[in-house]
């Protein structure tokens, strides 16, 4: 090979180291561009993240809202249930206020023991029962998840409200005695219709739950089946 040949030679290899670093130089820049963008990417997404973030913590807490709930239930429930024992109690016979009180000590019992069986009950037998699609199995298995709110509607929400009724007619019977308003008798006899009701609520409660622990199942489902007369299963 002559000195020509071998000049252009180290030309043309010079020309194609010089192409071959621009390209490479590109292909630097192009990645360092594709780099910054997915930075700023995923800087945004952290952004938007922590907004999302931001407006979960906004929402209201169950507990507040299943509270809250509880209050108007029990406000509208007492006004209902304290109208009725009013007209039903007021100007009646004996044996009516009576009745209601027995209804009212029923209710309030029942309500226990009811509470009682479905925050004890195992919903496992419930699910093969629901698969089989046995009525009512399915309330049951929601009656089980929802355990606490069924307890604290039952048991506090409606229990309670009647123990507050119930003394009302109590003091409405205690004055078919006839003694005179304020008199020492009128007083003993107040005093004694509010000790048998409530000897009659608490000792009723207390005969009721170990029946609603023994019978756990067998209560749980026969409510849960006696709802689906007036709210079909889903």
């Amino acid at each position: 090979m002559n000195e020509s040949e071998q000049h252009q030679f180290n030309t043309s290899a010079a020309s194609e180291n010089t192409e071959e670093s621009c390209a490479s130089g590109r292909d630097n820049k192009d990645y360092e561009i594709r780099q910054g963008e997915s930075s700023v990417n995923a800087v945004k997404g952290k952004s938007n993240n922590k907004k999302r973030r931001g407006k979960k913590k906004k929402r209201v807490p169950v507990w507040l809202s299943w509270g809250l709930t509880i209050l108007v239930l029990s406000f509208f429930l007492s006004v209902l249930f304290s109208f009725l024992t009013e007209i039903a109690v007021n100007d009646s016979p004996v044996y009516i206020c009576i009745t209601v009180l027995a209804v009212l000590l029923i209710l309030n019992i029942g309500c226990d023991i009811i509470a009682n069986a479905v925050v004890s009950c195992d919903v496992d037998g419930f699910n093969a029962m629901a698969s089989r699609k046995i009525r009512g199995a399915r309330r049951a298995v929601t009656f089980c998840k929802h355990a606490e709110k069924i307890a604290s509607i039952f048991s506090d929400v409606i229990g309670d409200i009647c123990g507050i009724v119930s003394g009302s007619a109590g003091a409405v019977l205690a004055a078919y005695f006839g003694f005179a308003e304020g008199s020492i008798e009128g007083i003993a006899a107040s005093i004694l219709v509010s000790a048998v009701i409530g000897a009659l609520t608490v000792g009723g409660k207390a005969f009721g739950k170990p029946i609603s622990i023994k019978y756990n199942s067998k209560i749980a489902f026969a409510f849960a089946k006696f709802t689906t007369f007036f709210v079909k299963e889903k």
